[in-house]
């Protein structure tokens, strides 16, 4: 008794293969799932202040200074100090303006917790103060 062979085709193979499609295929979900889910985190914006031409000096009877250098380290008062100093100078004197002056070369990361400080312990009362053209 035979086996009948189509022709073309042989009894033994020679090239075992591997399909690799499926390997393929879950290496793009793999890519995907990774590039969907990765957050991007972005570089601290570093600006320049411009100096403004239409600028006054007004002065309010009761403000807090608060210089923030290039650094972007807080001073009141010609002395270092933090943002929580700055909160309970704010909270013991109601009714006050915080008044904010930038260095140029400051990080806007520095400014952004000293407005949200305005805004939640003093209404949103503050000034940024800048520097006439000369």
């Amino acid at each position: 008794m035979s086996i009948f062979i189509p022709p073309g085709l042989s009894p033994i193979d020679d090239d075992p293969q591997i399909d690799l499609t499926p390997l393929i295929d879950c290496l793009f979900m793999l890519i995907i799932f990774f590039v969907v889910t990765m957050s991007f985190s972005k570089p601290v914006l570093e600006i320049i202040l411009p100096e403004s031409e239409t600028a006054e000096v007004k002065r309010a009877d009761r403000q807090i200074s608060v210089n923030v250098r290039a650094d972007g380290s807080y001073w009141m008062n010609n002395r270092p100090t933090t943002l929580t100093e700055v909160e309970g100078a704010l909270i013991a004197s109601p009714n006050t303006i915080l008044n904010i002056h930038m260095d140029g070369k400051a990080s806007f990361s520095s400014f952004v917790p000293l407005v949200d400080l305005a805004k939640e312990k003093n209404e949103g009362r503050f000034v940024i103060s800048t520097q006439a053209k000369q």
